[in-house]
């Protein structure tokens, strides 16, 4: 079964938010890890995006406003332009952005529970949240499955297709290095191992 990891980040987690994707969030077929960072203000947008949590999710939910209070280190900006630079750096994971201000249709945000129109949370956000979540799922396993036929084709660059994949489960590692970078390091190898067997 596919496992998707689910990450709510946000300065002051909303119980309604965590209590419906942890417990009532389903998607046939899909084994759901949920995870969850109480973000502090103290901290700049660059403590996020070295976060191991972050860097292996599938899906991130994140508020608005996390970015936009006095305390914030690293200067004021939304979490719609925060889902630009994670979308840049993490370009596998996807990002929903939730509100509890009005909803802003254009920026793609989801508002919070307000009990306005809906009788309960789950009921809100199943009408709402599940919604965009499924997609959310659905682009991952789009990814995964084009990321299966790139293995086999043997016309691109295999260590392109490493870093997809590595991207795809949440690893970096080989981000920084070329094809000659690693051509360089498996001849410093063999030529360690031919040295070790003349001796």
């Amino acid at each position: 079964m596919d496992k998707i990891k689910i990450v709510y980040v946000d300065d002051k987690l909303d119980t309604n938010i965590s209590r419906y994707i942890a417990r009532e969030y389903k998607f046939e077929g899909i084994e759901k890890i949920y995870e969850e960072i109480s973000f502090n203000n103290e901290n700049g947008y660059d403590s996020l995006i070295s976060n191991e949590i972050i860097k292996e999710a599938n899906i991130i939910l994140i508020d608005s406003k996390l970015f936009e209070n006095d305390t914030v280190s690293s200067g004021k900006f939304s979490g719609e332009e925060f889902k630009m630079i994670l979308k840049k750096i993490f370009p596998f994971i996807e990002v929903i952005v939730i509100t509890q201000n009005e909803l802003e249709e254009e920026y793609g945000t989801i508002s919070k529970f307000k009990g306005v129109t809906y009788n309960s949370p789950k009921e809100y956000y199943e009408n709402n949240l599940k919604r965009v979540l499924d997609d959310a799922v659905k682009n991952v396993k789009i990814y995964r499955n084009i990321a299966n036929k790139l293995k086999s084709n043997e016309g691109i660059d295999k260590v392109l297709t490493e870093k997809i994949i590595n991207s795809l489960e949440g690893s970096s590692k080989y981000d920084e290095l070329t094809t000659s970078d690693i051509d360089n390091i498996i001849a410093a190898f063999k030529e360690i191992e031919r040295d070790i067997n003349e001796k």
